[in-house]
């Protein structure tokens, strides 16, 4: 038995290795909520530009002038690049008006959602997310 004690331990730390990345993941319908998208509109404040999701920041005024920040997740970066959408232009429209088509959480934390397009100052609308909506037709 002592001889495969190595063995069963090794194989033991990889498969708990193995099991970390696949757990920290999230599938959108867990999270998130594709029955209840909405269009937002307010300041570009920042942008976290990292993997798995990159996420967006945006203040955002409501009916009665109150105004409260939002955090909205995006696609991975990579897939944001295949589609055009590069860092740089988050950065360069940081203090601008944009609009997001974004899903809110199904947690209940308040100002968090995943945003599927991103639109800027000039009328560029970029996708960001997921096709929730399917408003993009059959991909």
């Amino acid at each position: 038995m002592r001889r495969n004690l190595p063995g069963v331990l090794v194989a033991s730390l990889a498969l708990l290795v193995a099991v970390f990345p696949a757990s920290a993941h999230h599938g959108f319908a867990v999270e998130f909520d594709g029955t209840k998208c909405v269009d937002i509109t307010g300041t570009l404040t920042g942008i976290d530009w990292q993997n798995p999701h990159a996420y967006f920041h945006m203040d955002v005024k409501d009916a009665n002038g109150k105004v409260s920040s939002w955090t909205f997740e995006t696609l991975s970066v990579v897939s944001m690049k295949r589609g055009g959408m590069e860092r740089q232009l988050f950065l360069d429209n940081i203090g601008k008006t944009v609009s997001t088509r974004a899903c809110p959480a199904k947690s209940g934390t308040q100002n968090k959602g995943a945003a599927e397009t991103l639109k800027l100052p000039d009328g560029r609308v970029y996708i960001v997310g997921q096709n929730v909506e399917n408003a993009r037709g059959q991909q």
